[in-house]
């Protein structure tokens, strides 16, 4: 039986990455003044960045070319939990890898082209074994966090999990923007298993939380899971679907709710962590840096603590917030 494909959108539209809001559109090009509204929600987003995120306003709010490349390398960023940054300089997707009682647990699996000299490279190289892979988590249902899923479960017969609204979406993707060039197809995975909001999905000893924030796709997902760091456990949090607000107004809106949503999670699960999968804006490439050589006992620079996670998932509600006011203008 073949396989379903997806005919990919064109490679500048596949992440909200991508997706500027309309005042980076317009750099270059002679750009109105933003609002007092649009400045009001940029003052906020400022205010409460601080020097701590002043990356990630400045990236959200301003100025989404200001991306930095990670280091490409795979990594062990915690007792349980390695990261296989992907090896290209736009996008800087990551693989997360965490190592259960059960096997392995993968967040997203990157692209198609990257399964086999990406994921099962960098596993290896972190000596771990590819064939332990048990569960891949796909945080939404574009090309660069399921391509491999197919392969990989094919190859090692892992189990696939996505929103029930993603499946779909993967299934039946929008058509490609007016202009665009169709790209090679991909394998979809066969449909597997489905995300609950709230429903742990559980290998062995450990655990992610799915929450449903749709926005960037019909069903992109925050995840939230607890690692160790010599022993002592702390809870991550990923916003997984996607970090600039796009699409017409409605969209934003509802990008704008589903933060607000998973907020309220992160501070229920106390979210201390802070990581992405599309780590642009959140100084990911020198954290990488300085876990690589940190010695016993000195601090992991990806805790933030609690009260600095809430600031990040506000700076981005407030930097979508002031995507919306440019829509009126």
């Amino acid at each position: 039986m073949r396989r379903k494909v997806f005919w990919l959108l064109p490679a500048l539209t596949i992440c909200a990455l991508f997706a500027w809001p309309a005042r980076a559109q317009e750099q270059g090009a002679t750009a109105k003044p933003d609002s007092p509204e649009v400045l009001a929600h940029i003052a906020k987003a400022k205010k409460i960045a601080g020097t701590f995120w002043a990356t990630e306003e400045h990236f959200l709010c301003e100025d989404p070319r200001s991306t930095t490349a990670a280091d490409p390398g795979p990594a062990r960023l915690f007792d349980n939990l390695y990261a296989i940054p992907g090896p290209y300089s736009v996008g800087n997707g990551v693989v997360y890898v965490i190592r259960t009682s059960a096997g392995i647990m993968l967040i997203d699996s990157g692209h198609r082209r990257d399964a086999e000299p990406v994921v099962v490279t960098g596993l290896k190289i972190l000596g771990l074994d590819p064939a332990d892979i048990k569960v891949i988590v796909v945080a939404h249902g574009h090309e660069d966090h399921y391509g491999g899923s197919a392969y990989l479960q094919e190859h090692y017969s892992a189990r696939v999990v996505l929103s029930a609204a993603d499946w779909d979406f993967m299934s039946n993707p929008p058509a490609p923007a007016a202009g665009g060039n169709a790209a090679q197809p991909v394998p979809l995975p066969k449909r597997d298993m489905v995300a609950v909001e709230g429903q742990p999905i559980t290998l062995g000893d450990e655990k992610v939380t799915p929450v449903f924030i749709p926005g960037h796709t019909p069903g992109s997902l925050g995840l939230i899971f607890p690692v160790k760091d010599g022993g002592k456990t702390h809870m991550v949090g990923i916003v997984g679907g996607g970090f600039i607000a796009q699409g017409p107004a409605s969209q934003v809106q509802q990008f704008i709710d589903s933060l607000e949503h998973f907020e309220q999670w992160t501070k229920k699960m106390k979210v201390d962590v802070e990581l992405q999968n599309h780590p642009v804006m959140d100084r990911f490439g020198e954290r990488l840096a300085v876990v690589r050589v940190r010695k016993p006992g000195e601090p992991n620079p990806f805790i933030v603590g609690q009260g600095n996670y809430t600031k990040f998932v506000e700076v981005m509600t407030e930097c979508a917030r002031a995507t919306l006011a440019r829509r009126k203008e």
